[in-house]
């Protein structure tokens, strides 16, 4: 920052401080001519103009107010139109995360997405189920979060399913395949970068079976045409949804014919590592190009993809606490060259109710296969035990519906 000049005075806000917040607040102090102020614990857009007016008055002119978290999107949206800053629009967050929104725009533009219904009753889902058979898939019409997603196979499951939720919900059509994903940055309107990551299995089969250890890989060749479609479609996307300057995730499947389908899309960096691991496949900071695209509408690109990078996610069967994790020592010693990042389970910590787990391991290589196979070898020597041998029955719909927002935080990812 020159001498005398008026910095650039931007307001980060999050609902709860975490180290993933940390960095992206990190980030944005380290942009020129910027200062960076931060604000936690807010919950809507009340509460992060009262925060912006309170940084105007006490600091001087604000520049924007930005955020990395989903559930604040269209609050700091809000808050920007309010105070008449530049941002992303309410329309086009509302149009992108409100998922009968999101479908209706792909549909519109020829974007292959699930059949879908708004459920307002048993009634209205026994109608869909009745339409296209069974499993069908519940979610909330609103926001991301996989614990909120519920994967229903018959009647009875989704009589149960109805009774618990309490609320209106999104039936849709069930997608068997490959799940992924496509990760974006797109300025003025047009993409400018494009990643695809593969889950292996998928994220609601994970969360279906809490013992799962699963992970993602970003294979390093990306533009062949196994992934052709699905990047088109995604691209595609981007386009019909009216974004200009933003960071974006869509999530989708390419099923056994090899067509994509789009189910899920948000306007932030991507989770269950996937940002980091985009530092890993590229040689770049990711947090530091998040903060370039919502406080500078800028990228610094384009980026060579050197290396494919794939990270597992630790969990196992029983509940209570960490009390002993088997395989350390062969993954420390044998794969060493291959380890990029290792977040083992602490010992004596309550076992973690989200999906990914109480641990994480990442490697990559110049060779996808060569990362696939670590990841599989990884998996098989790992193993967590619990005080309890006893598999929970903690994981019901009914807390999941009631408590996906907390826990989809990692439980290793703290604010210090």
């Amino acid at each position: 920052m020159s001498q005398g000049s008026d910095p650039q005075r931007v307001l980060f806000v999050c609902r709860a401080a975490s180290s993933e917040s940390a960095r992206a607040a990190e980030a944005i102090a380290g942009l020129n001519n910027t200062k960076v102020f931060s604000a936690t614990d807010l919950n809507d857009a009340e509460q992060v103009i009262d925060a912006a007016v309170r940084v105007r008055n006490e600091h001087g002119s604000l520049y924007r107010i930005v955020t990395a978290q989903e559930t604040l999107l269209e609050a700091v949206a809000t808050a920007n139109e309010a105070l008449g800053l530049p941002a992303m629009s309410v329309e086009t967050v509302r149009r992108t995360l409100d998922k009968p929104q999101l479908k209706f725009t792909f549909k519109e533009a020829g974007i292959n997405t699930p059949r879908y219904q708004i459920i307002n009753d048993l009634a209205d889902a026994q109608r869909f189920a009745a339409e296209i058979g069974f499993p069908i898939v519940l979610k909330s019409p609103i926001g991301s979060g996989a614990l909120a997603t519920l994967l229903v196979n018959s009647d009875f499951d989704l009589r149960h399913a109805i009774q618990v939720a309490g609320h209106t919900l999104l039936a849709e059509q069930y997608i068997d395949g490959q799940e992924l994903c496509i990760d974006t940055i797109t300025i003025a309107g047009e993409p400018q970068f494009y990643s695809i990551c593969c889950y292996q299995p998928s994220i609601l089969e994970a969360v279906e079976r809490p013992e799962t250890q699963w992970s993602c890989v970003m294979p390093r060749e990306i533009d062949g045409n196994r992934y052709r479609e699905f990047i088109d479609q995604g691209l595609k996307a981007i386009k019909a949804l009216g974004i200009e300057n933003a960071m974006t995730h869509m999530e989708g499947f390419i099923d056994s014919a090899g067509r994509p389908w789009f189910t899920d899309a948000t306007l932030r960096p991507a989770g269950a590592r996937i940002a980091p691991m985009l530092a890993y496949a590229y040689d770049v900071d990711p947090y530091r190009a998040w903060a370039r695209v919502a406080v500078n509408d800028s990228f610094d690109g384009p980026w060579e993809r050197k290396y494919a990078v794939g990270t597992l996610f630790l969990r196992g069967v029983g509940d209570g606490s960490v009390q002993q994790v088997e395989g350390i020592e062969v993954v420390q010693t044998e794969l060493k060259n291959l380890l990029v990042d290792v977040r083992w389970p602490r010992i004596g910590a309550r076992k973690s109710a989200t999906y990914t787990g109480d641990g994480f391991i990442t490697v990559r290589h110049h060779e996808t296969e060569v990362v696939r196979e670590t990841l599989r070898r990884i998996a098989q020597s790992v193993r967590i035990t619990y005080t309890s041998n006893t598999q929970p029955a903690t994981n019901t719909w009914g807390q999941r519906l009631q408590n996906f927002r907390e826990l989809n935080r990692p439980a290793w990812d703290q604010a210090n």
